[in-house]
């Protein structure tokens, strides 16, 4: 009988405590949420993620009190957009949800002709990341990075060498990847790349904004990045324009001028 007793003192204090809560937070109009802060990681405003499109994506009822919204769940519904690696949800008294974002830096298009993967494309187009990681181009605020970024295309490709979410499996791709890091860190302006083609094995293609098209290999990139920036400054020592280029040699490259 008193074990009886005590276990109904225990599911009356529960659903007491269960109904305590419901009442002093979660319908409590003092926690509606007043302001919802999107930060990156490093305390600054989200690049990607705006206001608009984290209500349109999660669906959040902004009605709702602090308390009403599962956190966790909401974690994972931001996590969810293509753009973002990792997000943190917490609540700040008395009605603000504050929201950490690590969101991914776009480095280029990725384009293949054989799987209609279109370059620019911003209603289906998709991007790659510093770290390889594709995903698609979701929003307006990707679409104008993107309208800046250069391409790494590859005719052919199986599906799994180029898949959302996923690294870059394709081997060229990679390397055209890797071309397009090396030459932003070299080049600033016109001359930074607009466009990486696989050619094949061993060989790929860069043409710069300003119309240099420059033959590298896989390998070696650091070497011919190199010797690419000093005949770019020694043309323009002569006044001349540098037109194309193979930098695959070692010694005497085939040059050609405007």
């Amino acid at each position: 009988m008193k074990f009886g007793i005590a276990i109904l003192v225990m599911v009356g204090v529960g659903i007491g405590l269960g109904y305590g809560w419901q009442k002093v937070f979660v319908e409590n109009e003092e926690f509606e949420i007043a302001d919802v802060k999107i930060l990156t990681t490093e305390g600054e405003n989200a690049r990607f993620l705006s206001h608009d499109r984290f209500v349109s994506k999660t669906g959040i009822d902004l009605e709702k009190t602090i308390f009403a919204i599962d956190t966790d769940e909401l974690q994972a519904s931001i996590e969810a957009l293509p753009e973002i690696k990792t997000a943190k949800v917490s609540r700040r008294l008395p009605g603000v949800l504050k929201i950490e974002v690590e969101e991914r830096s776009p480095v280029a298009w990725v384009a293949c002709r054989s799987l209609k993967i279109k370059e620019r494309d911003p209603a289906s187009g998709l991007l790659v990341d510093e770290d390889g990681i594709i995903f698609r181009c979701d929003s307006g605020e990707l679409s104008e990075i993107g309208a800046k970024l250069p391409v790494v295309l590859v005719e052919s490709a199986q599906r799994r060498q180029i898949e959302e979410g996923r690294l870059i499996e394709h081997e060229g791709l990679k390397y055209a990847l890797e071309l397009v890091k090396r030459a932003n860190e070299n080049f600033e302006g016109l001359e930074r790349p607009a466009q990486v083609v696989v050619k094949d094995e061993i060989m790929l293609e860069m043409k710069t904004l300003n119309g240099i098209l420059a033959t590298f290999s896989y390998y070696d990139q650091e070497r011919q990045i190199n010797n690419l920036v000093k005949l770019v400054s020694h043309a323009d020592l002569q006044g001349k324009s540098l037109a194309k280029v193979n930098l695959i040699p070692r010694r005497f490259l085939p040059i050609h001028y405007r």
